[in-house]
C-alpha cells in the first residue's frame, strides 16, 4: 500500500508483475523481450516484446469466448472503474465457488458492482502445474448468480474462471493439454472428470455473453482489502480488435474529503485507438505485427499474440527509457498516476514550443501536485503523417523545468513525444538526425540551424524523469470534450519489471476534481 502525501488516497495494486519469466497458459506461447535500442549505443533503452494479452493479471473482453463480441476497444470504461467488493472465499485444490459462497461473503455484492474474489490462489502464482492445474474455480451457476446481480466486473486470483478440468487443460475443447489431469481426478474423487465437467468453460462464457468482462490471475495486495468495499481500477488498453489487454487493478481507499476525487462523474476516454494499423514515431524499431494463435472457428476462441515496443499509441514513459542505470516503469508509486489535474487549452502549430508562459497563463491555474494534460491540437492530426511527427509543436526545456518547479506529479501532451521533434533524434541528437531534411527545411524558414534553437537532446523528458513525474505521450480521443477543466485524472501503466514504458489508457472522472 502507497497513499498520496497531498490527499491522503490509499492505493493498493492487486496485480502480478509481467515480464521475463512471466507464468503462461499451458501451451500458449511466452512473452519475450529483446532490446532494440540500448543505452550504450542509442542513448535510449527500447524494447521489442512479443506476447499475447493472456499473461500476468489481464482482462478479458467478450471477444475472447464470444464470436462477434466486443472487442477490447469497444467495451464501455465504467466497466472499469467503480464501486468494487473484494470477497474472500477461500478455497483448495479443484474446489468449486458456488452461488451460497457469494450469498455468504462480505461486502454484500450490489447491482454495478466490480466483484474480485480472492481464493488465496494467488499465493501459487508460479510457472508451474500446481498453480495452473490444481486451481479452484467458477462454477456455472455462480456465474449465473454474478450476471443475474448485474455486476458489471468480475475477477478472481486464479489463472481462470472455470475449474481447470473445464478448460483445454482437461478433456474438453483443445484438451486434453495435460492428460494425466483427468485420471488424477477420478482416482482422488472416484468421479470421471468428463461426467463432473460436461461443458467447455461455462462459467466464463456465461459472463462473457451477458457483456461482463472479466480479471484472471489477481494477485499483489489483495490480501490486504479481502472482505472490503472501496473504488477498483482496471483499465484496459484500447485496442480495437483486442480479445483482451494485460492490466494494472488498483484498489483506491480514502476515510476523509478526498473521497471526492474517487466518488461518481462521466468518465472520457483520452486515449487514441490502438491495433494493427496504429501509427508509430519513424525511429529504427518498425516491427509491429499481430498473429491469429487462436480462433473462434478453430478453437472456439479468440488469442492474438503481437511484437512490437510500448512507445506507440498512448503510452507513458518512465526514466530508464531516457536515462541509463535508472528506474523502470514500476518504480513510480501507484498514487503518481491518479488524482485532481487540469486539461488545458494550448492551442500550437507547426514547430511551435509550449513556453514557461503558455502553462503559467494556462487556465484552470495549475496547482503543486497536480496531474497536467496539454491540449495543443495536435492530436487531430494523430495518424500515419509527417505532419504529425515531424512537424509537431511540444515541450523544451523551460517549460519542463517550470512544471517540475511548480510541484505536478504526471505531465501528458497530444503529440508525438514530451519533446518537441527538433529536440529529437529525429533532428541532429543522438542517434540522428534520421531525418537530415529537416535541418535544411528549418533554415530555409527561420534561417538558422535546429542546434542553434534546440541545443539539448530530450530535455524535457530528462528533466520530467529525473524528477520522479511520469510523462505520457500521443493524448488523444475525448480530449478537446474536457480541455479547460479541472477533473480527477488517471492513468495506470502495466506491471512490467524491467520496462522502459507502458501502453496506458488515460481516463478523465468529469464532474470530480
Amino acid at each position: 500500500m502507497v497513499a498520496d502525501p497531498r490527499t491522503g488516497l490509499r492505493f493498493y495494486d492487486l496485480s502480478h508483475t509481467w515480464g521475463h519469466g512471466t507464468p503462461v497458459w499451458p501451451g500458449f506461447p511466452a512473452s519475450t523481450f529483446e532490446r532494440g535500442s540500448f543505452h550504450a549505443l542509442h542513448g535510449t533503452l527500447t524494447q521489442r516484446f512479443s506476447t499475447t494479452m493472456h499473461a500476468s493479471t489481464h482482462v478479458n473482453a467478450p471477444l475472447h469466448l464470444v464470436p462477434g463480441g466486443a472487442a477490447m476497444g469497444a467495451v464501455p470504461l465504467d466497466h472499469f472503474f467503480g464501486p468494487a467488493v473484494i470477497l474472500s472465499i477461500p478455497k483448495g485444490k479443484w474446489e468449486l465457488i458456488e452461488p451460497e459462497d457469494l450469498e455468504a461473503a462480505e461486502p454484500k455484492v450490489e447491482p454495478g458492482d466490480i466483484v474480485l474474489i480472492d481464493t488465496g490462489w494467488h499465493h501459487l502464482h508460479a510457472d508451474n502445474q500446481i498453480y495452473f492445474a490444481h486451481a479452484p474455480g467458477l462454477s456455472e451457476a455462480a456465474a449465473r448468480w454474478l450476471v443475474d446481480r448485474k455486476v458489471r466486473l468480475v475477477g478472481i486470483d486464479t489463472p481462470a474462471i472455470d475449474h481447470p478440468l473445464a478448460t483445454s487443460l482437461g478433456p474438453q475443447r483443445g484438451g486434453p493439454l495435460l492428460p494425466r489431469l483427468a485420471k488424477e481426478y477420478e482416482t482422488e474423487t472416484g468421479i470421471s472428470a468428463q461426467d463432473a465437467f460436461r461443458d467447455w468453460q461455462p462459467a466464463h462464457r456465461m459472463l462473457l455473453k451477458a457483456g461482463i468482462p472479466t480479471i484472471e490471475e489477481l494477485g499483489g495486495e489483495i490480501d490486504a482489502v479481502s472482505g472490503r468495499r472501496l473504488t477498483v481500477a482496471a483499465l484496459p488498453y484500447r485496442w480495437k480488435e483486442g480479445d483482451a489487454s494485460i492490466v494494472r487493478v488498483v484498489a483506491i481507499e480514502s476515510d476523509n474529503a478526498a473521497a471526492a476525487e474517487i466518488g461518481g462523474g462521466e468518465l472520457r476516454d483520452l486515449t487514441h485507438d490502438w491495433g494493427y494499423n496504429v501509427s508509430f514515431w519513424p525511429g529504427k524499431n518498425p516491427i509491429h505485427a499481430f498473429t491469429r494463435y487462436q480462433f473462434h472457428s478453430r478453437d472456439g476462441a479468440q488469442v492474438l499474440q503481437f511484437n512490437t515496443v510500448m512507445h506507440r499509441g498512448t503510452h507513458m514513459d518512465c526514466p530508464l527509457h531516457v536515462l541509463a542505470e535508472t528506474h523502470d516503469i514500476t518504480g513510480f508509486e501507484l498514487w503518481k498516476f491518479f488524482g485532481t489535474g487540469v486539461v488545458l487549452s494550448i492551442p500550437k502549430g507547426r514547430w511551435e514550443v509550449v513556453t514557461a508562459e503558455d502553462l503559467e497563463q494556462a487556465t484552470p491555474e495549475i496547482l503543486p501536485g497536480d496531474i497536467v494534460i496539454i491540449n495543443t491540437g495536435y492530436h487531430k492530426k494523430y495518424g500515419d503523417d509527417p505532419d504529425y511527427y515531424a512537424y509537431s509543436p511540444g515541450l523544451y526545456k523551460e517549460a519542463a523545468e517550470w512544471l517540475v518547479e511548480r510541484g505536478v506529479k504526471m505531465v501528458g501532451i497530444d503529440v508525438q513525444a514530451l519533446d518537441h521533434p527538433l529536440g529529437t533524434y529525429l533532428g541532429p541528437h543522438g542517434p540522428g538526425p534520421i531525418q537530415p531534411h529537416l535541418n535544411d527545411e528549418y533554415r530555409a524558414e527561420t534561417g538558422r540551424d535546429i542546434i542553434d534553437d534546440f541545443p539539448h537532446w530530450e530535455p524535457a523528458h530528462k528533466i520530467l524523469m529525473s524528477n520522479g513525474i511520469p510523462g505520457i505521450e500521443n493524448v488523444g480521443g475525448d480530449l478537446d470534450a474536457v480541455s479547460g477543466k479541472r477533473m480527477t485524472l488517471m492513468a495506470f501503466p502495466w506491471r512490467w519489471t524491467g520496462g522502459d514504458g507502458s501502453f496506458v489508457r488515460v481516463v478523465g472522472l468529469e464532474g470530480r476534481g
